[in-house]
C-alpha cells in the first residue's frame, strides 16, 4: 500500500511539473502575443484613418493567395519534428531540404502567378503586391527546421525577444509607410522586415547547422504523419479564406476591406490564443501522449484560461460594436458595426477550439483531424455561398451558424477520442459564461443610458469599457470566488 501510494505520489507530481512546464512556455508566449495584440491594435487604430477600405481588402486578397502558398512550403514537417520522440539529424536534414526546395518552388510559382492572380480577382494592384512577398517564401523556408527545433526544446523565451522585436519594427514600419503615402504597401513593407530578422536571427541563435543528408526512408515516414496533417491544414485553409475569395470576387475590394476589418478584431483573440496555446501545447502533450488522463487534465485547464480571456473580450466587442465602430474607426467603416454582431460569437466558438489541432496532432490521431477537418469545411463554405447572395453582412450570418453546427459536432468528437463527458468541461466554463453574460448586460444598459443623457461618443466609449469591466472582474469574484488574480495569472500563463 505504501509503495502504492509512494507511487501515485510521484506520478502527480510529474503531472504538475509537465503542467508546471507548459504554463511556462505559455507565459513566455503570452508576452510575445501581448506585444502583436497591442501593435496590431496600434496599428487598427491609426491605419484605419490612413488608408482606405479597398487597401486593407487588396492585402486580404493577398493574404489569401500568401496563406494557400505557406501550407504547401511547411507541409507540416515542424509538427513532426515536435512530435517525435527522438528526433534525429537525418530526419532534420531531410526535413530541411525538403522546406527549402517547396519554398523556392513556390516563391518562383507566386512570381509568375501574380498578374493571372490580380486578373482573376479583377485587383490592378494584387499583381505588385504578391510579386513583393513571394521573395519572403525562399527566405522563410531556409530557418522552418530552427523554429521548430527551438520549439521541441521550450525555448520560447527567446523566441519571444525574437517576436517582440519585429513587432515593435514593423508597426513603426507600418505606421511610417502609410503617413507616406505608400497605401497597401504599409502591409508589405514589416511582412518583409519580419520575415528577413527573423529568419536571420533564427538561423544564428537555434544551434541547428544543416547538413547534406537527404534520407528516403524518413522522408517517407513523414508522410503518415504530416500527410494527414497538412491535408487538414488545407482543408482548414479554404474555411477560413473561402470568405475573403467569396467577397473578392463577387462583391469587389471595398466591401471585402469592410468585412477584413471586422473578422480581424474578432480574430484578435482566436488568432493569438491558438498561436500561444499552439506553440506551447503541442510539444507538452507529446510528452504525455501516452497519458491520456494528464492529457485530459491539461486540455481542460486550457480551456478554461481560454474562456477567461476570450468569453469577456468578444462578448465586450459584441456589446460594443456601435460605440467602437463611431470612436475607434470612423464613419467609413460604419458596416463593420453589423458584421461584429455575428462575427463575435464565432470569436468564442474558434478560439475553444484552436486547441484541437494541438491536442489531435500530439495523439497522432491527423487522420480523426482530417476528416473533421472535411466536414467543417463543407458546412463553413455553404454558409458562405449562401450569405454571399445577399450581401457582405449574409457571409457574415452564414459563417455564425456554420461555427455554430462545427462547435456542436467538435465539442462531441472531442469527447469521445478524449473518453471524457461535459461535467468537466462545464467546471471550467460557467465562470466565465456567467460573468461574461453579465458583462454584455451591464455594458447594453449602461449604453443606452448613456445616449439618452447625451454623453459624448469618446467618454461614453471609456465608461462602457470600464463598466463591463469592472462588471466581468465582480461577478467573478463573487458569484464564483476567483478575484482578479486568476485573470491575471491566465494572462501570464501562471498555473
Amino acid at each position: 500500500m505504501q509503495q502504492q501510494a509512494r507511487a501515485l505520489l510521484h506520478h502527480a507530481s510529474r503531472r504538475r511539473c509537465r503542467l508546471s512546464g507548459m504554463m511556462h512556455s505559455v507565459r513566455w508566449l503570452s508576452v510575445a502575443q501581448a506585444s502583436k495584440v497591442l501593435g496590431q491594435l496600434v496599428s487598427v487604430v491609426v491605419l484605419s484613418r490612413l488608408l482606405p477600405p479597398s487597401a486593407y481588402g487588396v492585402i486580404a486578397l493577398a493574404g489569401v493567395v500568401v496563406t494557400f502558398a505557406g501550407l504547401l512550403r511547411d507541409l507540416g514537417t515542424g509538427a513532426a519534428i515536435i512530435q517525435r520522440k527522438e528526433l534525429t539529424q537525418s530526419l532534420s536534414d531531410t526535413v530541411f531540404w525538403l522546406n527549402f526546395g517547396l519554398g523556392l518552388t513556390l516563391g518562383v510559382i507566386l512570381a509568375v502567378s501574380a498578374y493571372p492572380l490580380s486578373v482573376f480577382f479583377r485587383e490592378p494592384e494584387l499583381a505588385p503586391v504578391l510579386l513583393l512577398l513571394s521573395v519572403g517564401f525562399p527566405v522563410s523556408s531556409l530557418t522552418a527546421v530552427h523554429q521548430a527545433t527551438m520549439e521541441r526544446a521550450s525555448r520560447f523565451r527567446e523566441l519571444a525577444i525574437l517576436d517582440v522585436t519585429t513587432q515593435v519594427g514593423g508597426l513603426l514600419l507600418s505606421v511610417g509607410s502609410a503617413m507616406a503615402g505608400l497605401g497597401v504597401y504599409s502591409f508589405v513593407v514589416p511582412t518583409l522586415f519580419a520575415i528577413s530578422v527573423g529568419s536571420t536571427w533564427l538561423w544564428f541563435k537555434s544551434g541547428f547547422k544543416p547538413g547534406r543528408q537527404w534520407n528516403r526512408g524518413e522522408f517517407r515516414s513523414l508522410w503518415g504523419f504530416s500527410g494527414n496533417l497538412t491535408a487538414f491544414n488545407f482543408i482548414n485553409y479554404f474555411a477560413r479564406n473561402a470568405d475573403s475569395m467569396i467577397i473578392g470576387r463577387m462583391l469587389g475590394a471595398g466591401p471585402l476591406g469592410q468585412y477584413g476589418m471586422a473578422y480581424k478584431l474578432m480574430l484578435f483573440p482566436v488568432q493569438h490564443m491558438s498561436w500561444v496555446i499552439g506553440r506551447a501545447l503541442l510539444p507538452r502533450l507529446s510528452g504525455i501522449q501516452d497519458d491520456l488522463a494528464a492529457v485530459r487534465q491539461v486540455y481542460f485547464r486550457v480551456l478554461g484560461g481560454i474562456a477567461l480571456l476570450s468569453m469577456p473580450i468578444m462578448v465586450g466587442l459584441w456589446a460594443l460594436r456601435v460605440p467602437f465602430t463611431e470612436v475607434v474607426l470612423g464613419p467609413k467603416w460604419h458596416i463593420v458595426a453589423a458584421l461584429l454582431a455575428w462575427l463575435a460569437p464565432v470569436g468564442i466558438m474558434q478560439s475553444l477550439m484552436s486547441t484541437i489541432g494541438s491536442t489531435l496532432t500530439s495523439q497522432g490521431r491527423t487522420r480523426e483531424l482530417f476528416l473533421l477537418g472535411i466536414f467543417n469545411t463543407a458546412t463553413v463554405l455553404l454558409g458562405f455561398f449562401a450569405g454571399a447572395q445577399f450581401s457582405v453582412v449574409g457571409v457574415a450570418i452564414g459563417y455564425f451558424v456554420a461555427n455554430l453546427v462545427n462547435f456542436v459536432v467538435t465539442v462531441v468528437c472531442m469527447g469521445k477520442w478524449l473518453r471524457a463527458g461535459l461535467a468537466p468541461l462545464w467546471r471550467e466554463m460557467r465562470a466565465p459564461v456567467c460573468s461574461s453574460l453579465a458583462m454584455g448586460a451591464m455594458i447594453l444598459a449602461v449604453d443606452w443610458g448613456l445616449r439618452a443623457q447625451g454623453i459624448p461618443p469618446k467618454l461614453g466609449f471609456g465608461l462602457l469599457v470600464a463598466a463591463g469591466a469592472a462588471t466581468y472582474l465582480t461577478v467573478l469574484a463573487l458569484a464564483f470566488q476567483q478575484s482578479p488574480r486568476v485573470l491575471l495569472n491566465t494572462v501570464k500563463g501562471k498555473a
